[in-house]
């Protein structure tokens, strides 16, 4: 698991925005926040807070064209879920 991933797992709650944003990031790509709102339900007053506390804790970049882009790939995460699942049979 790379450094990151484990600080994010960390300090994030999985049911937090910040989660869910970080998660939808890493899983669809680099997405404008009116996108990140649209596809998954949450209101742009907490996309956009979330999104500045995401790139506030480097865990995303923002890219020129004013999208955000996860520095965690999902295949990190899912990585990560399935070696906990194991540890736990």
């Amino acid at each position: 698991m790379s450094k990151l991933l484990d600080k994010a797992l960390k300090d994030l709650s999985p049911r937090s925005s910040l989660f869910k944003v970080l998660l939808y990031l890493a899983f669809k790509g680099p997405a404008s926040p009116s996108t990140i709102s649209e596809e998954t339900g949450i209101s742009p007053g907490t996309v956009r807070p979330a999104l500045r506390a995401l790139l506030a804790k480097k865990y995303v970049t923002q890219e020129m064209d004013r999208s955000y882009k996860s520095k965690i790939t999902f295949t990190e995460i899912v990585a990560d879920l399935y070696a906990n699942c194991l540890r736990k049979d």
